[in-house]
């Protein structure tokens, strides 16, 4: 009697897994081929190692900025075949990741490089368990609407899907993570 049942269990488990692997699989073609309509394929973002410091000074210094903040700051790193094309200032506060000055390759083509770090920054964050990324105003573009970011007060604002989770995040749920409250949605039980 319990073999059988832990069969079963063991079966149902094994479904559910390939379920979600096919769903991650999915995600990651259609988040390739958004990145190809979008014209950022091949550029990935990461977080800045020390490693960077030099490459993001140049960055800074190219863009009219001072050398000495990239040594003093965070900052999040796009780059394509081992080439340092651009870089985003952030920082952390509970649950959120915040993003602040973007410096990029005048050469690498402003606008990809963008979409790419703004785009990559909601990876991050969820590697981090935030629930949002708040980016400040970009003078000149609105690389955070184009990654997907919507409007809030004089920035950007995109929730951070769930570990595990795809899509985006529903407004109350988005409210609760904000508030700091777990609480799964909907909160009545559904009879079976």
């Amino acid at each position: 009697m319990y073999g059988m049942m832990d069969l079963e269990l063991a079966r149902g488990r094994r479904r559910e897994l390939l379920r979600e692997a096919e769903g991650l699989r999915l995600a990651r073609q259609v988040g390739s081929r958004r990145a190809e309509e979008r014209g950022d394929a091949g550029i990935s973002a990461r977080w800045g190692l020390v490693e960077d410091e030099p490459a993001v000074a140049d960055l800074l210094q190219l863009n009219g900025m001072p050398r000495w903040v990239a040594f003093e700051e965070r900052f999040i790193v796009a780059e394509k075949g081992g080439r340092l094309l651009g870089a985003v200032r952030y920082r952390t506060e509970s649950k959120r990741l915040l993003l602040g000055l973007l410096v990029v390759d005048p050469w690498a083509g402003e606008r990809r490089t963008a979409l790419a770090l703004y785009s990559g920054a909601v990876g991050l964050a969820q590697e981090l368990g935030a629930s949002e990324v708040l980016a400040a105003s970009v003078p000149g573009g609105n690389y955070p609407k184009a990654a997907g970011y919507g409007r809030v007060g004089g920035g950007w604002r995109s929730p951070v899907p769930p570990e595990g989770g795809e899509g985006r995040v529903g407004f109350w749920r988005a409210l609760l993570h904000i508030w700091g409250t777990k609480a799964a949605l909907p909160l009545y039980r559904v009879p079976r």
